[in-house]
This record gives C-alpha cells, sequence and structure tokens, in this order.
C-alpha cells in the first residue's frame, strides 16, 4: 500500500538525505482529544481516560499518513502552504498499520467496563470527523531509540520510499530532490510536481514539468543488503 506524508520542504529534505522519518509522540500532535474517544461526563471515566493516555502515550510513537497526496487541505495545512513536498511509502500491511475511524461524537460506555484490547484500540483509532479530510492512516512505532532528543523510523524498516511530490508552489527542482535520495535507493523513486487541478479542487499531476524517476538497485543487490541486515541483526 502507498501512502503519503505532507512535510515542509526544510524537513522533507532532511528526511531524504537521513533517510528516516521523525516518531511524533502523542502529547505533540495537533489534536488536544488523541487517545480520549471516550465520553468522560462521569468523573471515573474521566481518570480512567487520562490514565489510558498517559501510558499509551509512554509506550507508542506514531507516524502519520494519508491516502492520497491531491489534497489541497493537507498540502495547505501540512505541507506549508503547499511550498513543501510529499513523500509516498510503500508500507507493509499488518496489526502495526490502521486506518483512523472518524465519530461525530464522543464513544459512551459504562463505567464499570473493564479496560480491554479492543477499548485500546479505538483510543489508538478513533477521531472526531472532522479531521476525516486527512484520509489518515497511522503507522505505530515504539519509543526506543532516541537521538538528538527525538524518536526516528528509518526508511526501509517497514516502509519504502516510491514518490517525492514537489508542492505546486515549492522552490524546490528534480535536481535537489535526486541529490537528496541519492544513489541506488533499494528501489525505484518516482519524482512529480503537483499542480492545481483544472477540474476539481484537487491537487494534481503538473505534466508540464518534467519529473525523473531514481533508480533502484538491483534485485541481486538488494538481496544481499536485506541478508546482510538480517546478519547484523542477529548477532546485535
Amino acid at each position: 500500500m502507498i501512502l503519503y506524508y505532507y512535510t515542509a520542504k526544510q524537513w522533507g529534505m532532511k528526511s531524504l538525505w537521513e533517510k528516516r522519518l521523525k516518531i511524533a509522540e502523542y502529547n505533540d500532535l495537533n489534536d488536544p482529544f488523541e487517545l480520549q474517544p471516550f465520553d468522560q461526563t462521569e468523573d471515573e471515566n474521566r481518570k480512567l481516560s487520562q490514565q489510558i493516555k498517559t501510558v499509551l502515550a509512554q509506550i507508542n510513537g506514531v507516524l502519520c499518513f494519508s491516502e492520497s497526496w491531491q489534497s489541497t487541505l493537507m498540502w495547505a495545512h501540512y505541507g506549508d502552504k503547499h511550498k513543501g513536498i510529499c513523500l509516498g511509502f510503500e508500507i507493509e500491511e499488518g496489526p502495526h498499520l490502521t486506518k483512523i475511524e472518524y465519530v461525530s461524537s464522543r464513544i459512551r460506555r459504562p463505567v464499570a467496563v473493564k479496560v480491554d484490547d479492543a477499548m485500546l484500540e479505538q483510543c489508538l483509532n478513533v477521531k472526531h470527523n472532522g479531521w476525516e479530510y486527512e484520509k489518515e492512516y497511522r503507522l505505530r512505532a515504539s519509543l526506543n531509540d532516541k537521538r538528538d532528543g527525538i524518536y526516528y523510523n528509518n526508511f526501509n524498516d517497514g516502509m519504502a520510499l516510491r514518490e517525492v511530490i514537489i508542492g505546486a508552489r515549492s522552490s524546490l527542482s528534480v535536481v535537489d530532490v535526486v541529490e537528496a535520495i541519492g544513489k541506488e535507493p533499494d528501489s525505484d523513486v518516482r519524482i512529480l510536481f503537483a499542480h492545481e487541478s483544472h477540474n476539481d479542487f484537487n491537487m494534481c499531476e503538473n505534466t508540464n514539468k518534467q519529473g525523473a524517476i531514481v533508480e533502484g538497485i538491483s534485485p541481486e543487490l538488494k538481496r544481499s543488503r536485506q541478508l546482510a541486515k538480517a546478519l547484523l541483526k542477529g548477532n546485535s
């Protein structure tokens, strides 16, 4: 599945050069209702909800993606007003990757109900439908490896770079992006430019600007790299 990560030029280029994405911590996200989808009218529910949020936020981080790179609002809100870039990743499907469910009101639950896996999944995956335009998927990540005060997830660690879309107002060139991607990525990476669509309010590919494809490594070399990585992990 290809999912998209909108970001400003500065941080997008940093991610390409360093071959990694920053893992967001829940307490730093822009929705104050993160991890709290349940009605908190009752005092007991309110206390339990806060306890759950505290625990989940300590052990989990998240990478936030969208199912489309063509959203005008996403470019405006997360792509630095169309001056940034959008990175497309092929992400392995599994329990670590979840689609956000959007609801119109907070979920009511009896006070006496015990905390179970289903309840925790709702905490992690339910948001108000005001955020529905994001069409969000989340890749859960453990908060283990902190560098310079930030947690990271490396490219090819469950996600492989496949596309780079340059924003409609971006000053970046294909050459800038090619240099940041570097030689022989693990797979081919397509570079294209975004442009306003002529028949709706979405973004589309600008066919008047020439993109590029950065060719990935050969299958043989890729297998060798994977084997070396597996051996190193086994010896660590």
